[in-house]
């Protein structure tokens, strides 16, 4: 592949889990979506070359072709997708909706779409503890609190794992799913304290990532159907409706276990684990993570990372997390997560 450098102008879509049944985790997940992506090839045949897209706008047009293919206009959860039953057109929908996030995820080879779009994506679970190291007047304070510490900590390290001197990334704004807790999740706490760390250079962002001055936390919902169809908002329901897919269906890869016994069931068919069989393309991505070294090569490297937080006597401490199909750890297993990067942000619990 010919040399190229790539600038990434991204909206971040976040949203969290509540706590996972049968454990004492929660989650956070970031996907990044360029709404500007700039390619500078060099050396190519037609020498220098510059190529300028608009993959969020690409995604969403599939996604409504998706949804006018299917007839199927409902707001995509994953949790609220029944465990067993017929399959239905709703859930082919939410199949095809999955996958098209997976491809979105390469960097190389897509099979839908006819170059890169370049979209990112983290996640980190973490158990509630230690909540009285935190600042604030009552446990819900504490506990948000909390939730913005790992949630900067996941910003931070991610932009630092999942880009590089040869993929730039500029922060335009974060997207959340729904309404803020007793207050909005804090722009000082999660941006503005990195963007300050940079400027007194204590822990300062890399020279390959940037923050927009007016870059903003926006609490939304994430039904389509609560805006009008041409309007930003909408397009912003659908892509927090990915997160939440997305993130649906890690957990259910890493937490929950599959029970497949036909991958790609007709309309109408009983099926045992609808979750599982519209979880099974992430799966599928996850699993490249068993080929070891030779994942660098896969179209998926540096595209996701999959990390667990836990305080141990007041300091953070990381743990790559693996599917049940692969429980040892994999060579080379910290290129696959963002522990290196989240260790090097660790904060003081005056800092928290």
């Amino acid at each position: 592949m010919e040399n190229q450098k790539t600038y990434s102008k991204v909206i971040v879509y976040h949203d969290e889990t509540k706590k996972i049944e049968n454990t004492n985790l929660y989650g956070h997940i970031l996907l990044f979506a360029p709404t500007e992506l700039k390619i500078e090839k060099y050396g190519t045949l037609f020498g220098d070359v510059v190529e300028d897209y608009q993959p969020i706008t690409e995604f969403h047009e599939k996604i409504m072709e998706i949804r006018k293919r299917y007839k199927a206009y409902h707001k995509s959860h994953f949790n609220e997708i029944p465990r067993s039953g017929k399959w239905t057109k709703y859930n082919q929908c939410e199949r095809e909706f999955v996958e098209l996030g997976i491809d979105a995820l390469k960097t190389k080879r897509n099979s839908m779409f006819k170059h890169p779009l370049l979209f990112k994506m983290a996640i980190i679970f973490y158990p509630l503890s230690m909540l009285d190291i935190y600042g604030g007047d009552n446990k819900k304070e504490k506990r948000l609190r909390y939730h913005e510490t790992l949630f900067r900590m996941l910003l931070k390290g991610a932009v630092h794992f999942l880009y590089d001197k040869q993929n730039h990334i500029e922060i335009l704004k974060i997207i959340s799913d729904g309404n803020p807790y007793h207050r909005k999740l804090s722009e000082d706490r999660i941006l503005r304290r990195l963007i300050i760390d940079d400027l007194i250079g204590e822990r300062p962002l890399r020279d390959y990532v940037t923050i927009d001055p007016d870059c903003e936390i926006i609490q939304q919902s994430s039904n389509h159907k609560d805006f009008e169809e041409n309007t930003k908002e909408y397009l912003h329901a659908n892509m927090l409706q990915l997160a939440d897919m997305l993130l649906g269906c890690v957990i259910h890869s890493c937490y929950k276990g599959l029970r497949i016994q036909n991958p790609s069931p007709s309309i109408g068919q009983r099926v045992e684990d609808k979750r599982g069989i519209i979880a099974l393309p992430m799966k599928e991505m996850l699993d490249k993570r068993k080929r070891g070294k030779n994942f660098k090569y896969s179209s998926h490297y540096k595209s996701f990372s999959l990390s667990l937080a836990f305080l141990n006597n007041g300091k953070w401490n990381y743990e790559n997390i693996m599917t049940k199909a692969t429980i040892e750890i994999v060579p080379d297993a910290r290129q696959l997560t963002l522990s290196n990067m989240l260790e090097d942000d660790y904060m003081k619990n005056t800092s928290l």
